[in-house]
């Protein structure tokens, strides 16, 4: 099986990405050890970490402290934790706390508002409603920077005329960082201004400023359903491609021109940073001939998000010549993507590849480690991370999945993988 997050690792994540917010976690320590590595792994944070090696509740991470819950804890309840934790944890000066039951734990049915009434907080903790962990993980990430949000309530005093946030980007993406800095830079060369990011970094303060945007530009429908919930009743324009999530040049070209056609902004400039990259790969493809020949008839596996895997699901098959074998999109993924990829794979008559979870074949693209073990024990001749365990750690140049250097980055792998093989 797959080892995808579910909505409690979204719901964590989410608050993590805000850059001056802590996820304080009420569960046991091993509930705790994959999100404090993976927070301070994707959002490093440049604070002196030593800071934090005795501090209870810490334990000698800065990130999602826990209130380390036991076999007495769950008999008797864990409030005394709870009134001994928050001060702890406000010494770290954060904007925002907010607490987040593990599955466990919220079977034991601390009242955790009343610890934060009782503590002087309001103004500065909250507790997310634990019934959020049970949704799949985007809509959960989305569900709780919306709470976030509602608990701030920020006012929408002025208009930042040609305004945009980037929405449905999150900190779990690989190479998330460099996502976002080109697509801001693609929105940017049209002639709007970048206001605000929620979830991919954005602070309190600009979550607050997002609300003043002319414009909400998505980037993945399933992550930002929920924010757009709480925007567009404020006024604030939602400008969704068609084509799905910035994948792939066709898609990255759509995603251009309906941001141009909904704000009214010259796409040239943009359209051209992509054309200027697809006539180098046109020149590199010349110059390789015989490689870049052997992609073409290639078999694919691959599986993730509605929105990531329809477009590049139809990049790789238009643009490669490449045949899809399985195709799966997970649970949560925007119901508009998934049937226009279904419509899609019964127009080229690759039907019976729908639904299907990655199976033996040339390449195969998902989360990382499912990627990278099926070539390893040679189920695929090519594994290629595009899902939300793919961190890219270990890559020094910007391998995103998303927007032109995501093009790039995937026509890297495959012809590596084809020199190799």
């Amino acid at each position: 099986m797959r080892p995808l997050p579910d909505g409690f690792n979204g719901a964590i994540m989410a608050v993590e990405s805000i850059g001056d917010a802590i996820a304080f976690l009420h569960g046991p320590g091993g509930c705790r050890i994959r999100h404090m590595v993976h927070s301070c792994a994707v959002l490093p944070r440049m604070e002196d970490g030593s800071a934090y090696v005795y501090k209870p509740y810490f334990n000698g991470y800065q990130r999602v402290p826990a209130t380390y819950l036991d076999e007495y804890d769950f008999i008797n309840g864990a409030m005394y934790k709870l009134e001994e934790g928050h001060p702890i944890v406000q010494e770290a000066k954060p904007s925002l706390v907010v607490v987040i039951d593990s599955p466990g734990a919220a079977l034991i049915g601390d009242d955790h508002r009343h610890a934060i009434r009782e503590l002087g907080l309001e103004d500065r903790a909250i507790f997310m409603d634990s019934s959020l962990v049970s949704l799949p993980m985007p809509e959960c990430y989305g569900r709780t920077l919306r709470e976030v949000l509602e608990f701030v309530s920020p006012q929408r005093t002025g208009v930042v005329e040609g305004g945009f946030n980037l929405l449905g980007l999150s900190i779990v993406d690989k190479d998330w960082a460099y996502a976002l800095e080109e697509l801001r830079g693609i929105c940017e060369s049209m002639g709007l201004t970048f206001v605000s990011a929620p979830g991919a970094g954005a602070s309190l303060d600009d979550m607050r400023k997002s609300v003043n945007a002319e414009y909400n530009v998505v980037i993945c429908p399933e992550f930002s359903s929920p924010l757009l919930e709480f925007y567009e009743p404020m006024g604030v324009k939602t400008v969704k491609s068609p084509a799905g999530a910035p994948v792939g040049f066709d898609a990255v070209e759509a995603w251009i021109r309906t941001i141009a056609e909904a704000t009214g902004k010259d796409p040239a400039p943009a359209l051209e940073m992509v054309q200027h990259q697809k006539r180098k790969v046109l020149t590199k493809f010349l110059g390789m001939k015989y490689n870049s020949l052997r992609i073409r008839g290639l078999t694919f596996s691959i599986a993730g998000i509605g929105s990531v895997v329809r477009p590049l699901t139809e990049w790789l098959y238009n643009y490669m010549g490449m045949a899809p074998l399985a195709v799966m999109a997970d649970e949560g993924s925007d119901e508009t993507q998934v049937e226009a990829l279904r419509d899609f794979l019964a127009r080229t008559d690759f039907d019976v590849a729908f639904g299907k979870e990655p199976i033996e074949s040339d390449v195969v693209l998902c989360e990382g480690i499912t990627a990278l073990t099926m070539e390893a024990n040679g189920t695929c001749l090519i594994g290629i991370p595009i899902g939300h365990s793919s961190m890219g750690l270990d890559d020094v140049i910007p391998r995103p999945v998303y927007g032109i250097q995501g093009s790039l980055y995937i026509l890297d792998e495959l012809l590596h993988g084809v020199r190799m093989s």
